[in-house]
């Protein structure tokens, strides 16, 4: 079943109106009246709705049955993610990660990063599509892009930060030692790693778990995934 995108879709909604770029997208699936469809809300609402009208190149859908945090992990998962060099790279590790269950996407600019600005409205869409291909009823957060240094304020809102670290540990401590009540954040370096004042801010943060995720040096969209991967499996 094809899922669709609607900001406007409540607990309450009976009737939903896509909007023209929404209508486009049903009409490129081949979609046509009576048809069934999966319907996210993006703010933590899955509901299963019937195509009942085509006017003009505009759908209208029935809403049948709504379900609340559909296909979502139990807990807040957010990731402070260095910008990279590549558009493409980046556009691609939005995607994952929104599969992957992230929450929260803190664009950030270190020392060894080499771009400085964030296309929110570009990356917002592919989260976007992303939401929709893993039938997510919560889309991701992209915050705005921040410094280094804003990571100390954003760390102290999640009960633990995970950094990826070569020289961390190699396994998680025992169940329950790492708490996930206020969420988990994840913490890559960029291109390059970070550098060493930056490590040394980082581990100070009195709830962060550095981790090791292998023998080998990983580029950092594949350190984001794998750390997003294993830490979704262990906390879930």
């Amino acid at each position: 079943m094809e899922c669709l995108y609607s900001p406007h879709l409540t607990s309450e909604s009976t009737i939903i109106i896509l909007d023209s770029d929404e209508s486009k997208h049903a009409k490129v699936l081949r979609l046509r009246e009576h048809d069934h469809v999966l319907l996210s809300s993006g703010s933590g609402i899955l509901a299963k709705a019937r195509i009942m009208e085509i006017n003009l190149g505009i759908y209208t859908l029935a809403i049948e049955e709504v379900r609340h945090n559909a296909h979502e992990l139990s807990f807040r998962f957010g990731i402070a993610l260095p910008l990279l060099s590549s558009r493409d790279r980046m556009e691609y590790i939005i995607e994952k990660l929104t599969e992957l269950g992230i929450t929260d996407i803190y664009p950030i600019t270190s020392d060894r990063v080499q771009v400085h600005s964030f296309d929110m409205e570009r990356f917002n869409a592919k989260a976007i599509a992303a939401m929709k291909q893993s039938k997510r009823s919560i889309l991701p957060t992209l915050h705005a892009l921040g410094q280094f240094d804003s990571l100390q304020g954003i760390a102290t809102t999640y009960s633990t930060v995970i950094m990826g670290d070569i020289h961390g540990n190699t396994a998680f401590p025992r169940e329950g030692q790492l708490s996930k009540n206020n969420g988990i954040l994840l913490c890559i370096g960029p291109e390059g790693g970070f550098s060493e004042q930056e490590l040394t801010l980082l581990r100070s943060f009195s709830n962060i778990f550095p981790i090791r995720l292998g023998h080998s040096r990983l580029r950092a969209e594949t350190a984001a995934l794998a750390l997003a991967a294993i830490c979704s499996f262990h906390f879930e």
